[in-house]
């Protein structure tokens, strides 16, 4: 009879019973440390390494079911976060109701509150009233707009004021990273409505009217996303899964051959203008005291009588010149064409102006001219001049 090693038998099992408990445990570690790098950087890679690190199918489904369980509960966090920090936005005019639109309470100071929306909200109205989420009302004032970035800012009593919303860092954000948008589309009925969607690009221009003559002249940098925004949701957040603001909603392209183009106003596009605006209830942008027109509208032989080229097709001409502005003290003349700001070359009015309005008080201004036939420089420092006196 073969004798029984009890010994080695008990050290065996032993060894089976730790190496299935080292198992269980790698398996546990495994699934949550992969779980959260997956939430964490919004993809799926942390699960292709757990495939191919661990080889179990059903710990990949309950890391993929535990991800969506997470994210979802992430969208609930965030949402229940900011949405106190979202209100209405009404416009009045003549004692009727203009419009609806939402705004973003995003700072309190002593005892005011201030919230941003978009221009296009408060255009042409003379009293705002803002319906905080409780469905209180509160009367708010302007403090200002500005119709170049669709951006506005009001200020209302804190008395009612309990959140206040964060921004965030849109140049963090990735393509294909979750968005949520908040606000009130198709006025106060759907109040706090939220939508969710997928980052689509960043550093979309588009092109847009802003004086309602058929005619582009300005381009607006937006964050393109395919987040459901209707009327109403202008004004309103774009935020991430942490529950910052990475946008202010603004626009749609609503036609029946496209859907899910939908576009914020960025963060770092708006907080300069929103500060600016509260600081001084304009965007102190430099004003050169002129009158521009493009040079496609110039005929030949007026370029002829003041000695420029026929073939010169891009840069600005400069129909006109105020006086006591920048461009009469730096010696600009009526006739001149402004060719490039700062060494970069204007093609056309557009691209003058927004050349220009990145500039800021105390920035050194140097502008290539065609003047009298020759091609010189002029240079001055920017100081912003009377709005009411200038058209660029």
């Amino acid at each position: 009879m073969k004798k029984i090693n009890v010994g080695k038998v008990s050290y065996t099992c032993a060894v089976i019973l730790i190496t299935g408990l080292i198992t269980a445990w790698s398996v546990f570690f495994i699934n949550n440390y992969y779980q959260e790098k997956s939430l964490k950087n919004g993809s799926t890679a942390a699960l292709d390494n757990l495939t191919e690190s661990n080889g179990n199918s059903q710990v990949v489904q309950n890391v993929v079911e535990r991800q969506v369980v997470t994210q979802e509960e992430a969208r609930i966090e965030a949402i229940n976060k900011v949405s106190p920090a979202i209100v209405g936005v009404v416009n009045f005019a003549n004692n009727a109701t203009q419009g609806e639109g939402s705004g973003i309470i995003y700072k309190k100071d002593g005892k005011d509150a201030y919230i941003v929306t978009n221009q296009h909200v408060i255009d042409k109205g003379d009293y705002f009233e803002v319906v905080f989420s409780n469905g209180e009302h509160a009367e708010a004032t302007l403090i200002g707009g500005d119709i170049y970035t669709d951006l506005a800012v009001l200020k209302v009593s804190d008395a009612k004021v309990d959140t206040v919303a964060e921004f965030g860092n849109t140049e963090d954000l990735k393509v294909g990273q979750t968005v949520i948008a908040i606000g009130n589309p198709l006025g106060l009925d759907f109040a706090g409505s939220a939508t969710s969607g997928i980052v689509s690009g960043q550093d979309r221009v588009i092109a847009v009217d802003l004086n309602n003559d058929k005619v582009d002249d300005w381009e607006m940098t937006v964050l393109q996303t395919d987040t459901a925004i209707n009327p109403g949701n202008s004004g309103g957040a774009l935020i991430n899964l942490d529950g910052k603001i990475v946008g202010i909603n603004s626009m749609k392209i609503a036609t029946s051959s496209v859907e899910g183009m939908s576009f914020s106003i960025p963060t770092y596009v708006a907080i300069p203008i929103i500060t600016d605006l509260e600081n001084y209830g304009e965007v102190r942008r430099p004003q050169l005291g002129v009158y521009i027109q493009e040079m496609g509208m110039i005929p030949d032989r007026l370029k002829e009588m003041l000695k420029i080229p026929t073939d010169q097709k891009t840069g600005v001409f400069i129909y006109e010149v105020f006086e006591g502005g920048i461009a009469e003290k730096m010696g600009l003349k009526a006739g001149d064409i402004v060719t490039a700001i700062n060494g970069e070359e204007v093609e056309d009015t557009m691209a003058f102006r927004k050349k220009l309005y990145l500039m800021r008080e105390g920035d050194k201004l140097e502008l290539t001219v065609i003047q009298d036939g020759k091609t010189t420089t002029l240079s001055a420092t920017v100081a912003p001049a009377d709005k009411d006196k200038v058209s660029s």
